[in-house]
């Protein structure tokens, strides 16, 4: 979750600034519009995207994972668990949220519940409030404070300017980068985003008024009229705002001869951000998870082995081998804190539930075999083993790893790529007698060099 997490603010923080290198001097206001919305669900999406790829290299040596077919033994302890800090910043996550979810929705009501008078001009609805506030508009209605409408009329480009920001439906903009504020407020790119949108809703208002052949000014000279007047609403399309003097540029701006190029370096940049943030699935990995979750067709006890290559130029490859029967093991036993387990025999089902990895026990072999790293042992025809033994405590949270195997070697880097793979990961705890309870998992491992 993490490593999405990284994608998503590093792919939205280099779109925007695509955008602010690129875009925002050029007058086409609608297609910088588009790129600004279509950034953020890019962003939002990609990093979950997977695509399937051929594999680019052959298998030479074995990494091997021999699930035994129980793997948890209840560890009892006396002591105080250790402080879950993954749990107090996801809790302090959710706070924020939901602060801003609060702040929001106190937004939104201080502005549909201003007091004034509704009326209906030129099929457009409008609130004649009677607070002291310059022109704004939000959703599908403008608000005016009623000393702008004298003799039954409105300053046209006024309501011009206002009725554009509804027609383009621009609080619907806002909207979601404020929702997307709430989920990934800690995403510094979204502020900017916020900025560029704003300023370019002005752009597309202020050019339907000089369509309509309004001296430009005399509307200008309107809008340093208004600057005087300041409010305090936000998620709003106000009529004047701070960037005043952007907007009386981008008004006399000619069109740049570079605007095509532009957008063709800007569509680009979604081409090569998506072979960079994208998942990579290769196809060796896909036919290993498809032989991995195969049924089991003995009715016995069993050592199940899964071939799984080490990793060549960063992949793997997996396959199945034949699984061996063997006699059933004997009765389990418990053990005190700190005492290297032993595979414990099949938990009675009624009383214990075995801990779960997030994403299932293939997942974690999976991202064992892609962290570890063979290439500091001798490539010769030999084959090396060890038990890695993987301590859960009551959170799910991974307390301690630890390799038994004759080679210390290859036990330490067996240790080492497991705590890779277990850091910050969330087990789901076994339980004893419907209670969560400390478990140690036990994952057998053999690498053959041929």
């Amino acid at each position: 979750m993490l490593t999405i997490i990284f994608k998503i603010i590093l792919c939205s923080s280099l779109l925007i600034a695509i955008y602010y290198l690129f875009l925002q001097r050029e007058k086409m206001f609608r297609f910088n519009r588009f790129y600004l919305l279509l950034a953020l669900v890019f962003s939002y999406v990609i990093p979950f995207v997977k695509i399937n790829l051929p594999t680019i290299y052959q298998q030479k040596n074995d990494l091997i994972f021999e699930e035994i077919q129980t793997q948890q033994l209840i560890q009892t302890t006396t002591q105080a668990t250790d402080f879950n800090w993954m749990s107090l910043i996801v809790s302090i996550c959710i706070l924020i949220s939901i602060g801003l979810i609060i702040r929001t929705v106190i937004s939104i009501r201080k502005i549909i519940t201003l007091k004034g008078k509704e009326i209906n001009y030129q099929n457009q609805k409008v609130k004649l409030v009677e607070k002291n506030l310059p022109p704004f508009s939000f959703l599908n209605k403008i608000y005016l404070n009623k000393s702008y409408f004298e003799n039954q009329q409105i300053d046209n480009r006024i309501f011009q300017h206002e009725k554009t920001h509804i027609v383009q439906k621009h609080s619907f903009d806002i909207l979601f980068l404020e929702i997307l504020k709430v989920i990934s407020w800690f995403n510094p790119a979204l502020y900017f985003y916020k900025k560029a949108m704003t300023d370019n809703h002005e752009f597309l208002a202020d050019e339907s008024i000089i369509q309509q052949k309004n001296n430009v000014k005399d509307y200008q000279t309107l809008i340093l009229s208004e600057i005087l007047q300041t409010q305090n609403l936000k998620l709003t399309h106000q009529f004047n705002y701070n960037n005043t003097k952007k907007r009386f540029i981008m008004m006399t701006t000619k069109k740049s001869k570079f605007e095509k190029t532009k957008k063709i370096i800007a569509v680009s940049a979604f081409a090569g951000l998506s072979l960079l943030f994208v998942q990579k699935v290769y196809a060796s990995e896909i036919k290993a998870e498809n032989q991995l979750n195969m049924p089991e067709l003995s009715v016995e006890s069993s050592i199940k082995s899964d071939t799984i290559p080490q990793k060549t130029e960063g992949k793997n490859n997996v396959k199945l081998k034949n699984s061996k029967k063997v006699k059933t093991p004997p009765a389990p036993k418990e053990f005190k804190e700190n005492e290297l387990p032993i595979p414990p025999p099949p938990p009675p089902a009624s009383n214990i539930t075995a801990a779960q990895y997030p994403e299932g026990i293939n997942s974690l072999r999976k991202n064992f075999s892609n962290i570890f790293d063979s290439s500091g042992f001798v490539k010769e025809k030999t084959t090396v083993k060890t038990n890695v033994y993987i301590s859960i405590d009551e959170n799910g949270k991974t307390t301690d790893v630890r390799a038994d195997g004759p080679n210390p070697k290859f036990n330490a880097e067996a240790v080492r790529a497991m705590k890779q793979a277990t850091e910050n990961v969330t087990w789901k705890p076994a339980t004893e007698n419907e209670k969560p309870a400390a478990t140690v998992f036990q994952l057998p491992i053999t690498m053959n060099f041929q």
